[in-house]
């Protein structure tokens, strides 16, 4: 008997309930803060992130495009990333992802790299839940002139999610 709950725990805990043995969320930032070294520049990013969470561990992709705007100029850096996540409870989701491709409105980069770390709170709904995370960014764009921008700023995101 023994055995057998603690059977049924281990699987809760790996694979979550039944009613979300997966998940498919969406994730688009709403507020932009820079966190890197001084900058005269107002910062902005749109983007997403699609994430599949099969009980405890999910997979995901995100694109986030940083414009920076001058008085004169601007300039709109793209960083793709993939991750990994952890969801423990329902209620929490955290991740580690790493810098796999990038773009730069006025150049042509040579590579990019750095990671992204992340946490969601994920407010359920029956089948929907209704997410507000907060993601940190830490990337450096080459381009292939020799120069570089280093890249570090947070988002303040909202999204949803979809249990199946």
């Amino acid at each position: 008997m023994k055995r057998s709950l603690l059977l049924v725990f281990i699987t809760f805990f790996l694979f979550g309930s039944v009613a979300s043995a997966a998940k498919l969320r969406l994730h688009i930032p709403i507020s932009t803060s820079w966190s890197g070294d001084s900058s005269s520049a107002e910062f902005s990013s749109t983007g997403y992130s699609v994430r599949g969470i099969f009980g405890l561990f999910g997979a995901g992709y995100t694109q986030s495009d940083l414009k920076a705007k001058w008085t004169n100029s601007s300039t709109t850096y793209t960083t793709n990333a993939i991750d990994v996540s952890l969801t423990p409870i329902d209620l929490f989701t955290v991740g580690y992802g790493i810098v796999t491709g990038g773009g730069v409105s006025n150049g042509t980069l040579d590579s990019s790299s750095g990671s992204t770390t992340f946490f969601n709170l994920n407010f359920g709904l029956g089948p929907v839940d209704l997410l507000a995370g907060y993601r940190m960014w830490d990337a450096t764009h080459k381009r292939k002139s020799g120069s570089e921008s280093k890249l570090k700023y947070n988002e303040i995101g909202v999204g949803v999610g979809f249990g199946f």
